[in-house]
């Protein structure tokens, strides 16, 4: 009963944040959007912040969880074999189970802090192992502004899904995740 009741808080939560904007979001509104009295919401949380930081920690959790299985060495031969890599496959499934409450959070009403968090998730658990095995790795320089540049171009490919997640199923947004990372390993062809 309390994981549904906290389940039932959550929805209205993110309904009102994608409404409303999280700054405009009180406890009193989300009680009454979820029919429930203050101190219901209150058994369960201390208050509005406490609410976004822990959706945020299950999310991240989740996708960290989903990040930690893939091997670099793996996707890459699925990349040079052209098949998916299913541990990417899992990550936008990830995405179109929680695009509701990923698109309230990221959006330009959520909270902006959560876009550097996951950042730091595919930075830390993949990015880090890619990076390291580029010659150019130990530069500090190096690793800094491509850690930047790959977390940017990840989480703005999985912002620009979520507007439009309802029509691109999460096959079909593997696949063009495919055809990007397809695309970015032949460059050095385009030159020649």
């Amino acid at each position: 009963m309390v994981q549904k009741t906290k389940a039932h808080i959550k929805h209205h939560f993110i309904a009102l944040i994608e409404e409303e904007g999280f700054s405009h979001v009180s406890v009193k509104k989300i009680a009454e959007r979820a029919n429930i009295n203050r101190g219901t919401f209150y058994l369960h949380y201390a208050d509005k912040y406490a609410l976004m930081d822990q959706l945020q920690q299950e999310l991240l959790d989740d996708l960290q969880a989903r990040i930690t299985v893939i091997v670099p060495k793996e996707a890459l031969l699925a990349l040079h074999q052209q098949q998916l890599y299913p541990p990417f496959v899992a990550i936008f499934q990830f995405i179109g189970e929680h695009a509701l409450p990923l698109r309230a959070i990221l959006g330009d009403h959520g909270d902006p802090s959560f876009a550097k968090k996951m950042k730091r998730v595919f930075g830390e658990v993949l990015l880090d192992r890619l990076i390291s095995q580029h010659p150019a790795a130990v530069h500090e320089a190096f690793r800094t502004y491509m850690h930047a540049f790959l977390t940017s171009a990840i989480l703005g490919v999985i912002q620009e899904w979520l507007e439009n997640c309802e029509e691109q199923p999460v096959e079909e947004m593997a696949r063009i995740h495919f055809e990007i990372l397809n695309f970015i390993s032949q460059l050095r062809t385009f030159i020649k």
